[in-house]
């Protein structure tokens, strides 16, 4: 959860200092996260504060995952893991990747944040392919 304080620190001004964005441009979020109090503080938010509201009070999410059907899995896989994703917690990922198993091998990089796959797709999963060959041995 970022804090007015510490978004102030981040970025040099407080929540209630940035201005509602353009009508005609588009509504850029900075996450793939939304609160219920974002429709509050920003005000080109405010017509999504009923749908924000339904899903922050939902209590009865299914699971994303069936974790039986994944642990050690016999199917070889190779993932890149971004050591400073700000939308990933790297913690969750590497439980992931545990659960997995031995056929899971991991690519752990700062070389790219959440995007990689549109920064360089081509150079991302050519090493994520030739991994699962066996064709690059990359530490995780």
């Amino acid at each position: 959860v970022l804090r007015e304080a510490e978004f102030r620190t981040l970025f040099g001004v407080a929540i209630g200092e940035i201005p509602a964005s353009d009508a005609e441009g588009p509504l850029l979020f900075t996450g793939e996260m939304v609160f219920p109090w974002f429709a509050e503080d920003f005000n080109s938010l405010g017509g999504f504060k009923q749908a924000a509201d339904l899903l922050a009070t939902r209590a009865d999410w299914p699971n994303l995952y069936d974790k039986d059907a994944l642990r050690d899995t016999k199917v070889p896989v190779s993932a890149a893991m971004y050591y400073d994703d700000m939308y990933v917690e790297r913690a969750f990922s590497e439980e992931t990747a545990d659960l997995l198993g031995p056929h899971c091998q991991v690519w752990v990089t700062n070389e790219f944040q959440h995007s990689g796959i549109r920064d360089d797709g081509k150079r991302v999963l050519d090493t994520l392919i030739k991994m699962v060959r066996g064709e690059v041995s990359i530490p995780s």
